[in-house]
């Protein structure tokens, strides 16, 4: 990325064994060059099979080739998941690369597999109780035995911490099967999506075509954890408006992956882009370094069923934490499988936030003839406002934040041809017709029932444009002058 000449090499990953040359080496000067890398099981490697099956060792080569040079490394290793590091050193500093790749026994062994591979349980007030289901099922032919066990910590291990990295997950169970998707509500002040991004099984999904997605966050790195659909992509990532590189995947084998995308970052703001410019892209979530993750307390996570066997039938698994009188931070834990296929681990994270934390959001009216606009972030919308003229009328109600109990999402649509937004806690519309409406997110959430010190949304309908009225006067303001028909309560608000 600078001028000169740039002499880099590599060693390969530390502890493997060198076939034939010790070193591979390269010179850059103003060109661009390709690393490739292979990564393989010998046919001999099944002779190493003879073990019984959960102590058995793989002869597995990394091959690392650029121009005409070559580094073979090979290292005899277990079934599951394995993540190695790969050192470049250069004039111009070093760098370390993570090559992360799983074993796998033959098709007809049982393989364990869950859908969440990962549990981001989002935002629970102290002493409550939140829960999430795993859809457990079996990628092999024979029959897989598996059971919850608990955890045994390593030798010196600080068990008081989990890890330095949190999950978050882009999830969003509301459009789950809606075909839209919208950000949850907890990450609309982080997450901007920008082009055509539609929803798959609950998480953004976007084809090729430039489509992007911006991530702020504070950490000292940072992860992309994705699940590849069809055909070959590549990516465009930036960091603070620079970019990292551009990521090319081959997504045949359908598989979840983790892309490290930065380390060791000034613990400060950052801004992350990812562009998908080929391809299919289903991002699940990120994950942040930098930050200690408490290990909850013994006993807070129950999961039911905890055992059983799997054929090809789906298990669902409830997850339940139980956060007792747990300070306010960030706190994570390992569910750990063991089964006769080989154990396995999904990890669990949850924030617990101070009680005494507003949890109202005041929404904004704005107006345009009999165009209505709630927004809770003008600041957001303000090249919206200022290209079509709309005037600002102040805070008409506030909505609660997201995982509110008792509360939903409260979605906006907006056509284009009649003018018109219109409003509501189901994503498909509560039976409304949205032909011709273009889906826009969530505003805040709604209580679907009354609650305390709450108050009735009421919705209004002009019989001649279809046009939408939202307000908290019974008496519908004025609108009722104007040729409007009362159509009922949308929910209740503060």
């Amino acid at each position: 990325m600078g001028s000169g000449v740039l002499y880099w090499s590599t060693t390969g990953p530390e502890g493997w064994r060198k076939l034939e040359n010790q070193k591979l080496s390269n010179i850059q000067e103003d060109d661009t060059d390709s690393l490739h890398f292979e990564i393989r099981l010998p046919v001999d490697g099944e002779q190493l099979k003879s073990y019984k099956y959960k102590t058995a060792l793989y002869n597995t080569e990394i091959q690392l080739e650029v121009g005409r040079g070559k580094l073979i490394c090979q290292k005899d290793l277990h079934l599951g998941i394995h993540k190695e590091a790969i050192k470049i050193t250069s004039t111009g500093g070093s760098r370390t690369i993570y090559v992360t790749f799983k074993i796998v026994a033959t098709q007809e062994s049982p393989m364990i597999n869950f859908n969440p591979a990962r549990l981001d349980m989002g935002c629970v007030i102290p002493g409550k109780t939140v829960s999430k289901k795993i859809m457990l099922t079996n990628k092999g032919k024979e029959r897989l035995v598996w059971a919850v066990v608990a955890r045994k910590p390593k030798r010196n291990e600080n068990t008081s911490i989990f890890k330095k990295e949190r999950y978050i997950s882009f999830l969003n169970e509301e459009v789950r099967e809606s075909g839209d998707y919208s950000v949850p509500g907890h990450l609309r002040d982080s997450v901007e999506l920008y082009g055509k991004w539609t929803e798959n099984d609950g998480y953004p999904f976007s084809v090729g075509g430039g489509n992007s997605i911006k991530y702020r966050f504070n950490g000292t790195g940072i992860s992309l954890n994705m699940a590849n659909q069809s055909e070959e992509g590549s990516l465009a990532i930036y960091l603070d408006e620079n970019m990292l590189n551009s990521h090319n995947w081959s997504a045949s084998k359908k598989e979840k992956g983790e892309l490290v995308l930065a380390e060791g970052l000034a613990d400060s703001p950052h801004v992350l882009t990812v562009v998908n410019k080929e391809g299919n892209l289903k991002i699940e979530g990120v994950k942040i370094s930098g930050k200690d993750i408490i290990r909850g307390p013994s006993g807070w996570m129950t999961v039911l069923p905890n055992s059983g066997t799997t054929t090809s039938q789906t298990n669902y698994l409830n997850v339940i934490l139980n956060t007792g009188q747990l300070a306010p931070g960030y706190y994570g834990d390992n569910i750990v499988f063991k089964t006769n296929g080989g154990d396995e681990i999904v990890e669990v994270y949850v924030e617990v936030i101070p009680d005494n934390v507003s949890r109202v959001i005041d929404i904004y009216r704005y107006s345009k003839g009999l165009d209505y606009l709630f927004t809770a972030n003008p600041q957001m919308e303000t090249k919206r406002f200022s290209q079509n003229a709309y005037v600002k009328e102040g805070i008409a109600f506030r909505l609660f934040v997201p995982e509110t109990p008792g509360t939903r999402s409260f979605y906006r649509w907006y056509n284009p041809q009649k003018k018109d937004h219109f409003y509501h806690h189901d994503s498909r519309g509560g039976g409304k017709n949205l032909q011709g409406y273009v889906f826009e997110g969530t505003i805040g959430n709604i209580a679907t029932s009354k609650m305390t010190n709450t108050r009735e949304l009421y919705r209004w309908v002009n019989t001649s444009t279809g046009n939408h009225f939202y307000s908290t006067d019974p008496k519908g303001e004025k609108v009722v002058k104007k040729r409007y028909r009362f159509e009922g309560i949308a929910g209740y608000v503060k």
